[in-house]
């Protein structure tokens, strides 16, 4: 029997958010880019790294940090979204940028244990990081973000289920604010995506303008 976690209806509900408090400063082609209002603060959060590790708010203070959410398991988004960031990180922290990380949030923590999740980014990127924690933590997270999951269980032997999942990647600026969002678009594949060398663009100019 079917069952839906964290029902597909609060799929639509989040998506249509537009800060607008940092949008004179920045003059964008990026039709994907949402600029936050001054001030959206990320909620306490406390997700599980390797080697017994935590990420928590603090690991966000004096940093520039891109969140993305998916699971090891996706067969096309997630691979597809993490071989890109490789691709523009060299670009992305380049002199004088610095203090960007890469933060992938794993929303399937059945299947995605720490360690698991660690080789799984660092296949990528080794500078890429890898955390999870429990729905009750990782729902309330993602949805604080615009970004939402929904896990379809096709039944207890079913070690195959696939997430519906955002494919957007949120930016979160040096005081651990909500600063902006890149919304993903359809590729010529059919894939979700997120315009890579736009979103370096932009985020090199936010860079820029922070005060």
């Amino acid at each position: 029997m079917k069952k839906r976690l964290l029902g597909i209806a609060v799929f639509i509900c989040i998506v249509s958010f537009f800060g607008r408090g940092q949008a004179d400063n920045l003059i964008s082609k990026n039709p994907s880019l949402v600029l936050q209002d001054a001030g959206k603060t990320v909620p306490d959060f406390s997700f599980i790294m390797s080697a017994d590790r935590t990420f928590t708010n603090k690991d966000l203070l004096n940093k520039w940090t891109l969140f993305f959410i998916g699971y090891t398991f996706c067969p096309d988004i997630c691979p597809t979204t993490l071989a890109d960031l490789d691709r523009i990180y060299p670009e992305l922290i380049k002199a004088p940028y610095k203090n960007i990380q890469v933060v992938f949030v794993s929303v399937d923590p059945n299947r995605d244990k720490a360690e698991q999740l660690a080789e799984y980014v660092s296949y990528f990127n080794p500078n890429f990081k890898g955390t999870t924690s429990t729905h009750q933590k990782l729902f309330p997270f993602a949805q604080n973000l615009g970004l939402v999951y929904s896990i379809v269980d096709e039944g207890d032997t079913d070690q195959y289920y696939l997430v519906d999942h955002s494919a957007s990647i949120v930016l979160i600026n040096p005081r651990g604010e909500h600063h902006a969002s890149f919304k993903a678009r359809l590729n010529k594949d059919g894939i979700a995506h997120v315009n890579m060398d736009l979103m370096v663009q932009d985020i090199h100019h936010i860079y820029q303008q922070w005060q």
